[in-house]
């Protein structure tokens, strides 16, 4: 018995001994195992036989859905994977994504774990404008002359088996050839030009205005000629907007007259949003000479000013990409209106122009996003005099 139960004891301890060393080999055998896997995609990897994918923009993006409340980009990217199908690398890409406009960040997105099928594949990546970063970029849209400058900047991370990063970068500068916005102002002041006179007679003037005036007849020609209009931007801020409208004016009359006008109306609408907008009580007159009136033959320069508050820009905006809301996609149409009035001195008053504002209509679009679009203006800023 006791021969035997050593025995026994002997031929289990055996096994156990065989299983132990068995065991004992797995781990060994599957690290050789994976090493050989990856051993032979590297192989298939060196001789092209798989590889990492590839990816890209397919454009710099589309406008998406445009409400009131947001605007959408949507941009699609490509990744063209080369590996047959069953060979699994673990396939992913990370795709990051943002638009500037005049070095304002306007718009980013990020999108993650975009598995990527055998061939050439897209996805979409859909960000929104930042609205509050609009005015921010109307300010450096203004100081830049007007000239829009689009930077689109994307970064696709594939990890594979090797992994990658492709960056894209693409730039576009627009309407670097015009000022429409200030341009639709000028020509709007400009179409006050022209001689407004009447004759009044010498009982209707104050004494002191008369001077040697009066001569050997009883009336005199009292008003103004306007040379020409035209409006420059002057201060811009996060909050306000300033543009100076100056008018070269010239009494041709006999008498002088106020320098200063008794009242002003402007308004400007971009894509029927009204921007710029004052009246009477709301603006500040100045004359270049700081003179309170203009004599007989003299000539004045006297500026007016005012001052638009920056949250409109985003309501423009929106309209101004929107293809249902004006005359087309990144397109606007501006209507800038302008009158102004003097004192007569024999009573009365002068208005430029005499019946009602003047209108001026224009046009200009953009290419952002569009496709096969330039940027393009309609609006012309008024012809010099010569001599002026």
């Amino acid at each position: 018995m006791s021969e035997a139960g050593s025995a026994d004891g002997a031929s289990g301890g055996s096994g156990g001994s065989r299983l132990g060393a068995l065991v004992g080999t797995w781990p060994r055998k599957i690290g050789v195992a994976l090493g050989g896997l990856v051993g032979v995609l590297v192989l298939l990897y060196l001789v092209g036989i798989i590889g990492a994918p590839s990816a890209g923009l397919v454009d710099r993006g589309d406008w998406g859905e445009v409400t009131e409340e947001r605007t959408e980009i949507v941009t699609t990217v490509w990744v063209d994977n080369p590996n047959p199908v069953g060979v699994s690398l673990g396939n992913s890409v990370t795709a990051e994504y943002d638009i500037v406009l005049n070095d304002v960040l306007v718009a980013e997105g990020t999108k993650s774990d975009i598995e990527v099928p055998a061939g050439n594949s897209t996805t979409e990546l859909r960000t929104d404008v930042i609205n509050e970063r609009l005015s921010s970029w109307w300010v450096a849209f203004v100081r830049a002359d007007e000239t829009v400058e689009l930077d689109v900047n994307a970064t696709m991370r594939v990890d594979t088996l090797v992994s990658a990063d492709y960056d894209v970068r693409r730039n576009r500068t627009m309407l670097n050839e015009s000022t429409p916005v200030i341009d639709a102002l000028s020509a709007s002041v400009n179409e006050t030009s022209g001689t407004y006179t009447e004759s009044a007679s010498a009982s209707e003037l104050d004494d002191s205005l008369l001077g040697d005036a009066l001569g050997d007849s009883d009336t005199v020609t009292v008003g103004y000629e306007v040379e020409r209009g035209w409006a420059t931007w002057d201060e811009v801020t996060e909050e306000e907007t300033t543009v100076q409208f100056h008018m070269l004016v010239h009494n041709p009359g006999d008498v002088p007259v106020p320098a200063a006008p008794d009242g002003i109306g402007v308004s400007v609408d971009m894509n029927d949003v009204r921007t710029f907008e004052a009246e009477s009580g709301e603006l500040s007159a100045e004359s270049a000479g700081g003179d309170e009136v203009i004599a007989p033959g003299e000539t004045e320069e006297v500026t007016y000013t005012v001052t638009m508050d920056n949250d409109r820009v985003d309501d423009w905006f929106t309209s101004h990409v929107r293809d249902d809301a004006g005359p087309g996609a990144e397109a606007t149409a501006v209507s800038a209106q302008f009158q102004v009035v003097f004192d007569n001195p024999a009573g009365g008053e002068f208005r430029f122009p005499r019946d009602s504002p003047v209108t001026y209509d224009c046009a200009f679009q953009t290419a952002i996003l569009v496709d096969g679009q330039n940027s393009t203006s309609t609006c012309e800023a008024p012809t010099v005099p010569s001599g002026n």
